[in-house]
């Protein structure tokens, strides 16, 4: 008896997008990390310890928002996007401060 294996280009593609999230995710937790933010000068939030007395009062899942936050893969590239984006659409903050620039054309 003879079988054989087709794959359809359908799920070619979903086993390429999957195993890209799960490369992704195992590459987040995996790869070191810098500990300095250049442009905020602050400290990156390390890893929580878990224990199960944060677990249950749920400061634990807290602490691993606070660091996926501060971990998020391109972190810093995203912010500048961000500043020359609210920079092209005419929107400054200075100190704490946001001056819209209405530019007519």
């Amino acid at each position: 008896m003879i079988f054989t294996f087709s794959i359809t280009v359908e799920s070619l593609i979903l086993l390429i997008m999957v195993g890209n999230i799960i490369v992704g995710f195992t590459l987040f937790f995996l790869l070191p990390k810098e500990n300095l933010f250049e442009n905020e000068k602050s400290q990156l939030t390390p890893f929580p310890a878990f224990s199960a007395e944060s677990f249950l009062n749920k400061s634990y899942a807290k602490q691993i928002d606070i660091y996926v936050n501060d971990a998020f893969p391109f972190r810093e590239q995203l912010i500048e996007l961000s500043a020359f984006y609210r920079d092209v659409k005419g929107i400054r903050s200075v100190r704490d401060e946001i001056q819209i620039y209405n530019i007519q054309k």
